[in-house]
């Protein structure tokens, strides 16, 4: 009986506790002014390439419910306009105007998002330079030639020191989730050694984190380099079906980067499909999706009429091929010999993709 009375009363302590929020995951109560009812207010995880929750306002408030496997980098998206919180298994508060929700939001919930308000603070000043530049060169708001020089001057300057102050800002606070995004994202302009005095002197919880995984391969693995022998892989094709990049070998290759969410990467897809015919004939398209999410690889697999090799590891952005690739900004794509050598790489979309693709080979035929 009085084993029985213990178990009863850990029950009621369980269920006491997850009442009082003990055990939860996220809950985001916010509010945007300047909204109507019934407008879409939605949290997209950056780095699972995917929507958390979403929830209808009403005069302005709503609540976005979750939970995540560790803090991560969030948009809050409402109309075009987004703000970045950090994310964690616990209770925040969002507040902003609609208009440029970016620099006007404040929000309040774990340690990650303390760090991200005072990253907020030590970017805002250059920021608004930034925004400000770039509503009077978009909406011309100069009256002369040296005015207008001025502008786009004051744009490059504050939008190279507010990049600074991110990148230095991930370094300070490597020990962090935050900061750990702030490093993989910058990985290519930050060098080999600050990089590995960063990884090496992370504590184990944030070793395990996946942007550290990504780091580890980046730092002490093979990468593709220009002029060297492709990094073959595995991976899945959207059918389902076994894929490795040796069984090219014989043919020229152009493996390119995409995902679905990136618009230049799309324009690219829909190109190339229409345009496939007059790639050379010994040329093998192979598209490499670097979502996480199967649905958004598919939708968008149909939507761009990709029907040639169309492969994914549905690792996401800190997959290990796209790492050993370093694969930055998307589209990136290579361009490879029939020996299996890289003979380009090509970062963003370029109008001109065909008539590069046909001059390099041409030039190696040569």
């Amino acid at each position: 009986m009085r084993q029985f009375q213990k178990l009863i009363g850990l029950i009621i302590l369980i269920i006491t506790l997850a009442s009082f929020g003990f055990y939860k995951g996220f809950v985001i109560k916010g509010h945007i002014e300047g909204i109507e009812n019934g407008t879409w207010v939605k949290l997209f995880d950056l780095d699972q390439q995917k929507y958390l929750d979403s929830a209808i306002s009403k005069n302005g408030n709503f609540i976005l419910k979750g939970k995540v496997e560790y803090p991560t980098t969030c948009w809050l998206q409402c109309k075009k306009e987004y703000a970045i919180i950090q994310v964690e298994n616990t209770e925040m508060n969002f507040n902003s105007p609609i208009k440029q929700m970016l620099l006007n939001n404040t929000a309040q919930g774990g340690n990650e998002q303390k760090l991200q308000n005072e990253l907020n603070k030590l970017q805002r000043p250059f920021k608004n330079l930034f925004y400000g530049a770039y509503d009077s060169l978009e909406n011309k708001k100069y009256s002369s030639d040296s005015q207008k020089q001025r502008l786009i001057k004051q744009f490059n300057e504050s939008q190279s020191k507010a990049q600074e102050i991110y990148v230095n800002f991930g370094k300070k606070h490597a020990n962090s989730y935050l900061g750990i995004d702030i490093i993989y994202r910058n990985r290519e302009s930050i060098s080999k050694d600050s990089l590995k005095f960063l990884y090496e002197r992370l504590l184990p919880k944030y070793k395990e984190a996946s942007r550290s995984k990504a780091l580890k391969i980046f730092l002490y693995e093979e990468l593709a380099q220009k002029g060297k022998q492709f990094i073959d892989f595995k991976a899945k094709t959207i059918k389902g079906d076994d894929f490795s990049l040796s069984s090219l070998k014989g043919n020229y290759i152009y493996l390119s980067f995409w995902s679905a969410g990136c618009g230049p990467c799309r324009i690219e897809n829909r190109f190339l499909s229409q345009n496939k015919n007059e790639l050379p004939k010994d040329l093998s398209l192979v598209s490499f999706s670097t979502d996480k999410n199967f649905k958004d690889w598919n939708t968008a697999t149909k939507s761009d009429g990709i029907d040639w090799y169309n492969v994914s590891d549905l690792e996401g952005e800190s997959g290990r091929i796209k790492t050993q690739y370093q694969v930055q900004a998307i589209p990136t794509s290579f361009l490879i010999d029939k020996n299996g050598v890289v003979m380009e790489k090509i970062i963003g979309y370029d109008k001109n993709i065909l008539k590069r693709i046909k001059k390099l080979i041409e030039e190696k035929n040569n």
